[in-house]
């Protein structure tokens, strides 16, 4: 995997810190640095995952709401019926994108 954020000459080692950092504060930049790649890598997973939720939920609703006023066909208690399915779906998918936001 290459790297998204890249560092400079390649890698940082303790060894190889900027100057004036002793070999402790060498270390503790690289813990410090890999900490906060891990963290972007994390975040940008759970906004791509947000993101395929929220499109899947969109679609999704957007078909049994088409379906739900086929099958009423006119009707408007059985309109009124299947929307509250419909809508029942669409209230569950935008919960599951909020859960993202935890």
């Amino acid at each position: 995997m290459s790297e998204l954020i890249p560092r400079p000459s390649g890698k940082i080692s303790p060894f190889s810190a900027p100057e004036g950092f002793s070999r402790s504060e060498g270390k503790s930049l690289l813990r410090r640095q890999n900490a906060e790649v891990a963290n972007g890598l994390v975040t940008a997973a759970r906004v791509q995952a947000a993101g395929f939720v929220a499109a899947t939920g969109m679609h999704l609703t957007s078909m049994l709401s088409r379906e739900a006023e086929f099958q009423a066909n006119g009707d408007p208690r059985a309109s009124e019926r299947l929307n509250y399915i419909a809508d029942s779906f669409a209230e569950y998918a935008a919960w599951e994108v909020r859960r993202f936001q935890r």
